[in-house]
């Protein structure tokens, strides 16, 4: 199997972190990040390449200054100093993450372009697809649709921004959040360049709100289930799984669990079937269900019998787009992992 791409962020994760599919045979691991997986380079010689042919004015983008009532200046996630305008009708969202955050906090109708892979929320089938990050970006069609902003995540390396601002595109790259804290701020964030202040405000003290009531409700825990997080298992010999800075071990750590990977120094290892045999978690979480991984395939893997989740029925399909998006959903993902970890808690 190919080993999970490095990310270019913060962050590191597999490639279907973002709500990319899996290719046929390949393993990819966000192994947000699961937004941040690393594309290919085809975008930058796609980019480049037709600015080289001609087909695309290729002229350096000028900055406005902070000062101007009609833009104001922004640090994105590259620490690049970016002048945006106050008012952007007009965005471009390049990762699924960015186009939820977008309409979650109310500028859907702004959003009039995405890339392939962006599915949530269903009225995202309406806005036109401009290719995906992993693949080509249609550069054309792009610039045709003269976005006021083009928001793009840890998926996009730095070579991609500038090639986008070479076609005189006003790009924001929206770093990965690695705590809920994070998250809240980039909502807010996001609100602000989109023009919809009060509504992110709102949402994000909502989302604040209910990880706090998670929280809560799993005060005085007497035990803390170990959780085997299956990213992975094309080759089930050695599946991929979650390590200690993953934003999945923070969402299996507030739901009350202790991550199996917690000690590994990837955060995004394959392990043996052997060292998950031994070590015999209590739980199993298939976050590669959405791949067709299924219970019944678990508990018929060879030796895997002999697992404590299986024996006691604790092995539970997972949508680990609610963990590899980062976005508002990481919530809806805390929420369900600790309902499945400690459902006496959540009658």
């Amino acid at each position: 199997m190919t080993p999970p791409p490095a990310c270019c962020g913060r962050v590191s994760r597999p490639a279907h972190a973002t709500g990319l599919p899996r290719p046929t045979g390949v393993s990819l691991a966000r192994p947000v990040g699961r937004s941040g997986d690393r594309p290919t380079t085809k975008l930058t010689v796609f980019l480049l390449g037709l600015i080289a042919a001609g087909l695309l004015a290729s002229c350096e983008h000028s900055s406005s200054t902070s000062s101007s009532s009609n833009t104001k200046l922004y640090t994105d996630g590259l620490g690049r100093k970016v002048s945006l305008a106050v008012r952007t009708p007009r965005i471009i969202s390049l990762s699924p993450s960015n186009t939820e955050l977008l309409f979650a906090v109310g500028a859907g109708p702004q959003v009039v372009g995405r890339d392939d892979y962006a599915d949530f929320p269903v009225e995202v089938e309406a806005v036109r697809s401009l290719g995906s990050s992993s693949g080509k970006l249609n550069a054309e069609a792009m610039v045709a649709l003269k976005p006021d902003l083009v928001l793009a995540a840890e998926i996009h390396s730095a070579e991609h921004v500038s090639a986008l601002e070479n076609l005189e595109l006003h790009v924001f790259l929206l770093a990965n959040p690695k705590t809920f804290a994070e998250l809240f701020n980039n909502v807010r964030l996001v609100g602000e360049l989109s023009g919809h202040e009060v509504e992110a405000s709102r949402l994000a003290a909502s989302l604040e709100k209910r990880v706090n009531e998670v929280e809560e409700k799993l005060k005085g825990l007497t035990h803390r289930p170990t959780v085997f997080y299956e990213l992975d298992a094309t080759d089930v010999r050695h599946p991929w799984t979650v390590g200690s800075g993953s934003f999945m071990h923070t969402l299996i750590t507030l739901a009350g669990g202790e991550n199996f990977g917690a000690s590994l120094t990837q955060d995004y290892p394959r392990v043996s079937a052997e060292t998950i045999i031994r070590k015999d978690p209590d739980i199993i979480v298939l976050g590669d269900a959405v791949f067709g991984v299924t219970v019944e395939s678990v508990r018929q893997r060879a030796g895997w019998e002999a697992l404590s989740a299986v024996k006691t029925a604790r092995i539970y399909p997972f949508d680990d787009n609610l963990a590899s998006r980062p976005g508002p959903r990481l919530v809806d993902g805390l929420e369900t992992l600790a309902r499945l970890l400690h459902p006496e808690r959540f009658p």
